[in-house]
C-alpha cells in the first residue's frame, strides 16, 4: 500500500489521472491523503478509491491517513513560507510514527546537479526537508522537479498575458533553466510511483529538454504574440524596489519579493544550468518543448499569472 498526498494540485494529480487510465496500480494497492479527506478526482472515485483525511498541520490526522502504508509519495506543501519545512517535519515524524517504511519526497532542480547547496530561497525548505527525511531512519527517494514552464511569466517580471501594451520586464538576473511540462513531469512520477521499490535510496532528476533563458522564453513569446517585452536586468535590491513601489504583488505579498529574486540569481549562477535524460527515459518519448506549448504557455486564457502560493 502506498499513500499519495497532494493529488489535488497540478502534479500528483496528473500522476494520479495516469495511474488509473493505464492501471499502473490498481484500486486497492494505493489510497490518497488529503486536507479536506475527499478528493476531486472523478476518476478516482469511480475506481473506487480510499480517501482519508489528513492534514499536515493536524499531525494526527496524518497518522490514520497513513495508518498500515508501506509508503508515501509526500508532495511539498504548496507555499514559499517559513512553515513549509515544518508542515513536511510533521508528515515524516507522522509516517515514522505510523509504520511507514519509505517515503518519496518532491524537490527542485535549484542547486546544481546535486541540490545540496542552493542560493535560491525556494530550495531552502525542500533542503531541509531532505536532510531530515535521510536522518529519519525511513528509507527515501527524492524526486527533483524543474521549474514548471507555464511558471515563465513570473520570472519575467510578473507579465500579464491578457495585455497587449508593451512591456518592461525587470528582473534580478537571468540564466539558462530547464523548464518542463508539468503534465510530463505528472506522468513520469506516475511511472516511479508504480515501480517506487526500484528507487529506494536513489535521488531522480527531472529535468526538461532544453536550456532557455528568461530572454530565450520572452523572445518565443513575443514571436507568438506580437508584443514587445523589454527586459530590464537590474540586479536583486532594484528589481525588488521596483515591484513593491508599482505594487506588482498584493501588499500581503510583497515580502516575497526578495524570494523571487534569489532565483533569477540562482539561475545566474548556473544552478539549473544542466539537462538530464531521466525525464525522457521514463516517458519513452521525446518530452515537450516550450516552442511545443506555446499555444497554451503564450495564451492568457490557458496561462494566467499564478502568484497564489507566495506568501
Amino acid at each position: 500500500m502506498i499513500v499519495l498526498t497532494g493529488t489535488s494540485g497540478g502534479l500528483a494529480g496528473v500522476a494520479l489521472e495516469v495511474i488509473l487510465q493505464k492501471k499502473l496500480l490498481s484500486p486497492k494497492e494505493f489510497r490518497l491523503s488529503s486536507a479536506s479527506g475527499q478528493t476531486n478526482s472523478e476518476a478516482a472515485i469511480a475506481a473506487g478509491v480510499e480517501v482519508r483525511r489528513g492534514n499536515m498541520r493536524e499531525p494526527d490526522t496524518l497518522l490514520s491517513a497513513f495508518d498500515g502504508a508501506e509508503a508515501v509519495f509526500l508532495v511539498s506543501y504548496p507555499s514559499v513560507g517559513e512553515e513549509r519545512y515544518e508542515l513536511h517535519r510533521n508528515a515524516i515524524d507522522a509516517a515514522k510514527k505510523a509504520g511507514v517504511r519509505h517515503i518519496i519526497y518532491t524537490s527542485l532542480t535549484f542547486g546544481g546537479e546535486h541540490g545540496d547547496h542552493s542560493i535560491a530561497g525556494v530550495m531552502e525548505a525542500h533542503i531541509k526537508t531532505v536532510e531530515y527525511l535521510k536522518s529519519s531512519g525511513v528509507s527515501w527517494t527524492i524526486i527533483r522537479y524543474a521549474t514548471y514552464a507555464h511558471l515563465w511569466n513570473n520570472f519575467a517580471g510578473f507579465l500579464q498575458l491578457g495585455d497587449e501594451k508593451d512591456f518592461d520586464a525587470v528582473i534580478p538576473a537571468d540564466g539558462p533553466n530547464s523548464w518542463a511540462s508539468r503534465r510530463d513531469l505528472g506522468e513520469a512520477t506516475a511511472y516511479i510511483l508504480k515501480d517506487w521499490r526500484e528507487y529506494v535510496g536513489k535521488t531522480i532528476t527531472l529535468t526538461g529538454p532544453q536550456l532557455l533563458t528568461i530572454k530565450d522564453v520572452v523572445k518565443l513569446y513575443q514571436t507568438y504574440s506580437g508584443r514587445t517585452v523589454n527586459i530590464q536586468e537590474v540586479g536583486a535590491e532594484r528589481a525588488a524596489e521596483y515591484h513593491t513601489s508599482r505594487g506588482t504583488l498584493p501588499p500581503d505579498q510583497t515580502t516575497f519579493l526578495s524570494n523571487w529574486t534569489s532565483w533569477h540569481v540562482a539561475m545566474a549562477q548556473g544552478e539549473v544550468d544542466y539537462v538530464d535524460p531521466m525525464l525522457e527515459k521514463l516517458l519513452g518519448r521525446k518530452s515537450v518543448t516550450v516552442e511545443e506549448m506555446a499555444d497554451t504557455l503564450f495564451n492568457h486564457k490557458k496561462n494566467g499569472l499564478d502568484t497564489k502560493d507566495f506568501v
